[in-house]
């Protein structure tokens, strides 16, 4: 069967990072994505930047949003490093394909020891339907940022569509730290 690398696969964390945001998995093959959650249909560079009063920079160049990311101390990674699909299915999108399929999984407690500033880590998925593999790595990476008292908060996905709920959501967590979605 073939395999599909995750597309930032070799991506390096920077290590002053504080605030890390996972992701589950960025194809290689099948969208233009200049980086994580680049995809026309996600969100994120738009909700992220306004919980710091900032515009948009969902169409802002990726040297601008790695400017964005060293000023707030953000960075991101994706828990699964590649998936073994069965031929013809190497754009498949599906959360419960890619979870069911997923190969490699990367080491997040491993990246997260490796970051001494780290004081907080956010998944983006309300919740866990359909991927029980995915879910039994973010509860080992939940566990973790628990024993090194590390935040661990899930966020709204930032994928489909933007709204006031969930730019709030995002504001309350993240900037005001006063609510936390938990596993």
């Amino acid at each position: 069967m073939p395999i599909v690398q995750n597309k930032f696969k070799n991506y390096q964390v920077n290590p002053n990072t504080e605030i890390l945001i996972l992701g589950t998995f960025s194809h290689d093959v099948v969208d233009g994505a200049d980086f994580f959650y680049g995809k026309s249909r996600n969100f994120l560079w738009h909700l992220l930047p306004i919980c710091y009063n900032l515009p948009s920079l969902k169409e802002a160049t990726l040297l601008e949003k790695q400017a964005f990311m060293l000023k707030y101390k953000i960075d991101f990674a994706d828990i699964i490093e590649t998936l073994e699909v069965p031929e013809g299915e190497e754009n498949n999108l599906d959360d419960t394909f890619i979870d069911v399929h997923a190969n490699e999984w990367k080491d997040i407690p491993a990246l997260i020891a490796s970051l001494s500033h780290l004081k907080t880590v956010y998944f983006t998925r309300k919740t866990f339907n359909g991927i029980t593999n995915s879910k039994k790595q973010i509860a080992l990476t939940a566990q973790y940022c628990l024993e090194k008292n590390i935040r661990f908060c899930k966020l709204e996905t930032p994928a489909k569509f933007f709204s006031s709920e969930k730019q709030q959501q995002w504001i309350d967590t993240i900037v005001k730290q006063k609510t936390c979605m938990k596993l």
